[in-house]
C-alpha cells in the first residue's frame, strides 16, 4: 500500500476519521490495529519478523530495567554496609548481566537483518573469490524474504533497548504500546527513525480533533506529493535513460542527468517523509524532521546534518560516540597529540569514527558494493576535510577571503553540491565500470553536443516535459529558499484568505494535472522503500 496509491488514500481517511470518533482511551489501540493491518497488507509473511523484533525487544528491555532496579535495591539495603570496592564489584556484576541481555537482543535482531539482507551478497562475493577452486560449482543463493522497512524498524527498536540500558528511559510495561512504537504505520517504510522518548508521549496521548493540526498535516502531505509525483517521478524518466545510454551522450547531457538524479533522490525521499510527517500530524503527532534543505549546505558535514537527519543522529549517538569513548581510541588520540600536535590528536580519531559511521551508513542502504563505496566516499571526505581544516583556514586568511560574503558562501554551496553529485554517481551507477565511465563524462561538462535540444529529446523527453521539469524545480527552489528564512505555513496563515486559498487551489491543480500517474493510479515506488 504505497503512500502514492488510491488504496492508501482510502486507508488514511478511514483511520484519521476513526481516530477522532473512537473513545480517547482507545485511540492508541486503533493506531496499533491500523499499523498491523497496513504492514500485513504489504504481505502477511512480513508480520512474523515484525513480531519477533517487537517481542524480543520488549522482554529484553524489561529484563534490563528490572536489573537496574535490582542493583539499586541491593546497594540501598539498609541492613548492609558495603565498602567502595564491594559496591564497585556489585555494579560490575550487574552491568555484566545487563550487557549480556543487550548483546543477545542486538545480535538477534541485527543478525536477522544482516542474514536476510546480505547473505546472498556474501555468497556472490565468496563465489567470486573461490571461483578458481570451485570450477563448475558455486555456492547457492537462498530464496530469502526481505520484509519492507526492516532496516528502519530494526534501528528504531534497537535505539529503544539501548536507551533503556543507558537508563535514558524506563522500559514500557505495556507490550501493545511497545508494538505501536515499533509499527506506527506512517513511518514503517520511509522513517524517520524515531526515539521512544520523543514519540511515546505523543503516540499514547488522548486527543480531540485540532483543525489547525489537521490543516498543517494536509499541507505537508500536499507538498510531499508535489515533490514525489510532480518532480521525482517526472525526472526519473530522464535519469533512467541517461544512466542507461551514457555511452552515446555528451558530457553536458550526462551532467544534466546526474544533476537531475540528485534532484530526484532528494524530492523522492524528502517528499515521502513529508507525507509521513503530514499523516502523523493530522492526528496531532509531530515526528522528527528528516530533511532541512540539504543542498544549501556549505560543507559535507553540514550536508549530513541536513540529510536523513534521523539516521545521522542514530549513528552519532549509538556508533560514533561509543566508538570515540573506547579506551583504544582515547589512547590513539593521546599518541597522535604527542606525535602530530593537538589538531591531529583530535582529528584522526574523529576521522576514523566518521569512516566507521559512513561505512555502516553504506551497508545500511543495501547489499551492494556501490553503497559501501558511497559510504566510504563520504567518510573519507569528512575525515580528510577535518584533518586539513587548519590548512584551509590558513589559506583563507592568507588570501584575505571574507567567509561571510555572499560570493564565498555561494562557492561553498556549489562546491558541496558538486561533491554530492559525485556521490550520486557512485550511489546510482551499476558497478565500478559504469561508475567510472559516468564519472569521466560528468567531468567533461563542456563536451557539448551539436544540438542540445535534439539530444535531450532523444532521451524520450517531449517539448512539454522540457518546459515542465525546470519550471517545477524552480518552484521547489523558491519554496526551499523561503523555508530557510521563515516558517512557510505561518507565512501562508498571514496571507489574506483569497490569496491563501488561491495558492492551495493552484497547488492542488498542479498535483492533479501534472502528477505522473501510472496504470491503475499507482505511481513509482518510493526509492527508499527498498532499504
Amino acid at each position: 500500500m504505497a503512500f502514492n496509491s488510491l488504496a492508501f488514500g482510502i486507508f488514511f481517511i478511514t483511520v484519521v476519521t476513526l481516530y477522532y470518533l473512537v473513545p480517547k482511551k482507545m485511540q492508541w489501540v486503533l493506531l496499533l490495529l491500523a499499523s498491523y493491518f497496513f504492514y500485513g497488507y504489504a504481505s502477511i509473511k512480513f508480520l512474523p519478523f515484525l513480531l519477533l523484533t517487537t517481542l524480543s525487544t520488549y522482554f529484553g528491555a524489561i529484563k534490563i530495567d528490572e536489573n537496574h532496579k535490582q542493583e539499586k535495591l541491593i546497594l540501598s539495603d539498609p541492613e548492609k554496609e558495603y565498602t567502595r570496592d564491594e559496591k564497585k564489584e556489585i555494579k560490575a556484576r550487574e552491568k555484566k548481566k545487563r550487557k549480556r541481555i543487550l548483546l543477545s537482543i542486538l545480535v538477534l535482531n541485527f543478525g536477522i537483518l544482516g542474514f536476510l539482507k546480505y547473505f546472498n551478497f556474501f555468497v556472490d562475493n565468496l563465489n567470486f573469490l573461490l571461483k578458481p577452486m570451485l570450477t563448475d560449482k558455486s555456492l547457492p543463493h537462498l530464496n530469502l524474504l526481505l520484509p519492507l522497512g526492516i532496516s528502519f524498524y530494526t534501528f528504531q527498536t534497537m535505539s529503544y533497548i539501548i536507551d533503556v540500558y543507558w537508563k535514558k528511559i524506563e522500559a514500557e510495561r505495556n507490550i501493545g504500546k511497545v508494538a505501536l512504537f515499533v509499527s506506527f504505520f506512517p513511518q514503517m517504510f520511509l522513517g524517520p527513525i524515531g526515539r521512544f522518548g520523543d514519540l511515546a508521549g505523543q503516540l499514547f496521548a488522548e486527543r480531540k480533533c485540532d483543525a489547525q493540526q489537521v490543516k498543517f498535516g494536509l499541507q505537508l502531505i500536499a507538498w510531499g506529493f508535489f515533490k514525489k509525483i510532480v518532480i521525482a517521478d517526472r525526472v526519473s524518466m530522464v535519469v533512467d535513460q541517461v544512466f542507461r545510454t551514457h555511452d552515446n551522450l555528451s558530457g553536458l547531457m550526462v551532467g544534466i542527468g546526474v544533476f537531475l538524479y540528485a534532484i530526484q533522490d532528494y524530492t523522492d525521499f524528502s517528499g515521502g517523509v513529508d507525507i509521513v510527517r503530514g499523516v502523523a500530524q493530522t492526528m496531532g503527532i509531530n515526528m522528527a524532521e528528516n530533511f532541512k534543505r540539504p543542498y544549501f549546505s556549505r560543507t559535507i558535514p553540514e550536508f549530513w546534518r541536513r540529510w536523513h537527519m534521523s539516521l545521522g543522529a542514530w549513528m552519532k549517538d549509538y556508533v560514533f560516540y561509543p566508538f570515540a569513548l573506547t579506551d583504544r581510541v582515547k589512547k590513539l588520540s593521546k599518541t597522535c597529540k604527542g606525535k602530530f600536535g593537538d589538531n591531529m590528536g583530535k582529528a584522526i580519531p574523529i576521522a576514523l569514527g566518521n569512516l566507521l559511521v559512513f561505512f555502516l551508513v553504506g551497508v545500511w542502504h543495501g547489499a551492494s558494493w556501490n553503497y559501501i563505496a558511497w559510504g566510504i566516499y563520504y567518510g573519507l571526505l569528512i575525515g580528510i576535510g577535518g584533518m586539513l581544516k587548519p590548512v584551509f583556514e590558513a589559506m583563507n586568511n592568507k588570501l584575505h577571503i571574507n567567509k561571510s560574503s555572499k560570493i564565498f558562501i555561494g562557492w561553498q554551496i556549489f562546491r558541496t553540491f558538486w561533491l554530492t553529485c559525485l556521490g550520486c554517481i557512485i550511489f546510482r551507477a551499476e558497478g565500478a565500470e559504469q561508475t567510472w565511465l559516468i564519472f569521466k563524462k560528468f567531468l567533461m561538462v563542456f563536451d557539448l553536443p551539436k544540438n542540445v535540444i535534439s539530444e535531450y529529446w532523444g532521451l524520450g523527453v517531449s517539448p512539454y516535459e522540457v518546459a515542465l521539469i525546470p519550471t517545477f524545480i524552480v518552484i521547489l527552489l523558491i519554496v526551499d529558499i523561503m523555508q530557510e528564512k521563515m516558517v512557510v505555513r505561518e507565512w501562508l496563515e498571514n496571507r489574506r484568505p483569497v490569496v491563501r486559498y488561491l495558492i492551495y487551489l493552484i497547488g492542488f491543480l498542479i498535483i492533479i494535472g501534472f502528477g505522473m500517474y501510472g496504470p491503475g493510479f499507482d505511481q513509482n515506488q518510493f526509492v527508499y522503500m527498498q532499504f
